[in-house]
C-alpha cells in the first residue's frame, strides 16, 4: 500500500504543472524548517511564535505576498566566494546597477530590510507587523538555502538538466517529507546581521555542482523523471536536504532572536 501511494504521488507530480517559484521550498518544507526555527528559541520568544505558528507558516507559504522570482543568482554579480557583496541595497545598486540586480535577484537585501522592519515592529509593539516581517525573514532565508536558487546554472539549463529547481526543492521534498529528519538547532545572537545575511548564499552555492551531479546520476538508465529517478535522487540528496533545511531553521530563528534583542527585548503578548 505504501509503494502504491508513492507511485501515485510521483505520477501526479510528473504530470502536474509548474510549482509556483515563490516557494523557497514546497509548503511542507516551509512548515518543517519553520517549526524547527521556532523550537530553536527560548521563552518568551519561543512561546510567542508557538502560539502563532499556524498563521506564521501560512503567511510564509503564501506566494501572493512575495515577488514571483525568489532567486539570488549571486554568480552574476561576483565570483566565488562572494566576499565583496554590499550589505546595503543602495550600495548594491551603485555597484552593480538596477538592471543587474533585477536579473540576479535581491534576496539578501530583502532579508536585511525585513530584519530592520522586524526590529521596528518590536519597538512599536506592533505584533501583527512582527508576524509579517518574521514570515518574510523565513521566506527569504529559506529561498537562499535552496542551492539551485543562488546560481545562474542552478536550474540545469547549461547542462541540459532544465527543471532541477522544481525537482529538488519541491517535488522531491513533497514525496519524501515524512522521512526527513532535521535536528533542532539553537538560535544565536548575530553580531553583524547584515554581513551574515549576505554570507548565506555562499553556504548554499557550494552545493550547486553536487546537486547537478546527483541529478545526472539519478537520470541515468531511466526513461523520464519518474519514481525511479526520485528514488535515486532521494538516496543521494537526503543528507544534504536535511542539512539545508537545518541551516534555514537556524538562521531564521537567529534573525528573529537578534531582532528581538536589538529592540531591547520588549514584553511579548500572550495569546
Amino acid at each position: 500500500m505504501v509503494m502504491r501511494v508513492l507511485v501515485l504521488t510521483l505520477a501526479s507530480l510528473v504530470v502536474s504543472g509548474s510549482i509556483d517559484t515563490a516557494y523557497p521550498w514546497s509548503q511542507e518544507g516551509v512548515r518543517l524548517f519553520m517549526e524547527k526555527a521556532i523550537r530553536s528559541l527560548d521563552k518568551p520568544l519561543k512561546q510567542f511564535y508557538e502560539d502563532r505558528e499556524v498563521e506564521l507558516v501560512e503567511t510564509a507559504s503564501d506566494p501572493s505576498l512575495f515577488p514571483p522570482r525568489l532567486i539570488f543568482e549571486v554568480d552574476r554579480l561576483e565570483p566565488f566566494p562572494f566576499v565583496d557583496l554590499p550589505t546595503d541595497r543602495a550600495r548594491a545598486v551603485r555597484k552593480y546597477g538596477e538592471e543587474a540586480i533585477e536579473e540576479s535577484g535581491d534576496l539578501p537585501w530583502r532579508l536585511i530590510e525585513s530584519y530592520n522592519a522586524l526590529i521596528e515592529a518590536h519597538r512599536q509593539s506592533d505584533f501583527e507587523a512582527v508576524l509579517t516581517h518574521s514570515a518574510e525573514i523565513a521566506h527569504y532565508v529559506g529561498a537562499m538555502y535552496v542551492p539551485v536558487n543562488v546560481s545562474k546554472d542552478g536550474d540545469g539549463e547549461p547542462t541540459g538538466q532544465h527543471g532541477l529547481r522544481e525537482r529538488f526543492d519541491s517535488r522531491l521534498l513533497e514525496v519524501y517529507a515524512t522521512k526527513i529528519d532535521v535536528d533542532t538547532p539553537t538560535a544565536f545572537f548575530l553580531d553583524y546581521p547584515e554581513d551574515y545575511a549576505v554570507s548565506i548564499p555562499r553556504r548554499s552555492y557550494i552545493w550547486v555542482d553536487n546537486l547537478l551531479y546527483f541529478d545526472y546520476l539519478s537520470r541515468l538508465g531511466v526513461k523520464s523523471y519518474d519514481r525511479f529517478y526520485y528514488e535515486g535522487m532521494w538516496l543521494r540528496a537526503e543528507p544534504l536536504l536535511e542539512q539545508l533545511l537545518g541551516g534555514a531553521a537556524l538562521d531564521t530563528g537567529s534573525f528573529w532572536y537578534t531582532a528581538w534583542v536589538a529592540a531591547r527585548r520588549p514584553e511579548l503578548p500572550k495569546k
